[in-house]
């Protein structure tokens, strides 16, 4: 004669099942945002090396997105491929299509339209306390993301004069609160990011 399972042993291999379930879940959202960090990081890395590239003697006079733009009026970067540098993987709220591909963005960096075009902020070089140098001793954040929820609030990609690129942490490297959010301007809390602009 079969045995049937009991209602305890359905239940006991339904919560194993369901527990393995979350454990995937959070695997592969882990390592999702990893790679969008990492493939954020790579966009800051570029990003920063050609600002260092055009502006060896000097950074070029420009404030927020329209620092990122000014690579996009040199023609540093052009087609969909280059232009994609401009955007977070993680940033669901901004992306080439939405900003209307090429056509889009050069509008965009011409004053044409008014939109940001970036995922990223840039440093505000025409304010007096926050011009920086590619020759000076102390490295500064030239540019970042300009919202941590691209990284499910963990923390933001930083792209330093001299070439430096860094994740910064928000508990360890911020010392905010789990809860707090990074902001970026003259009245951000971390210091490093009051000279950033997102407009």
């Amino acid at each position: 004669m079969r045995r049937a399972f009991t209602l305890i042993e359905i239940l006991v291999v339904l919560t194993i099942i369901a527990t393995l379930g979350g454990l995937v879940s959070t695997l592969v959202t882990t390592s999702t945002g990893q790679a969008h960090r990492m493939e954020c990081s790579h966009n800051v890395r570029q990003l920063v090396g050609l600002l260092e590239f055009t502006g060896s003697r000097r950074y070029p006079a420009a404030s927020g997105p329209a620092l990122l733009h000014y690579l996009v009026l040199r023609g540093e970067l052009a087609g969909d491929d280059a232009l994609q540098l401009l955007f977070c993987p993680g940033d669901f709220e901004e992306s080439l299509e939405q900003a209307g591909g090429e056509v889009g963005v050069m509008a965009i960096a011409k004053g044409e339209a008014f939109a940001h075009a970036t995922s990223y902020a840039g440093r505000a070089l025409t304010e007096s306390g926050c011009r920086a140098s590619p020759s000076a001793n102390r490295a500064v954040v030239l540019l970042s993301d300009d919202s941590d929820d691209h990284h499910h609030g963990k923390g933001i990609v930083v792209g330093l004069t001299g070439g430096t690129v860094r994740w910064r942490d928000k508990i360890d490297a911020y010392k905010l609160g789990r809860d707090d959010a990074i902001t970026i301007g003259s009245s951000s809390t971390v210091e490093e990011l009051r000279c950033l602009r997102s407009e």
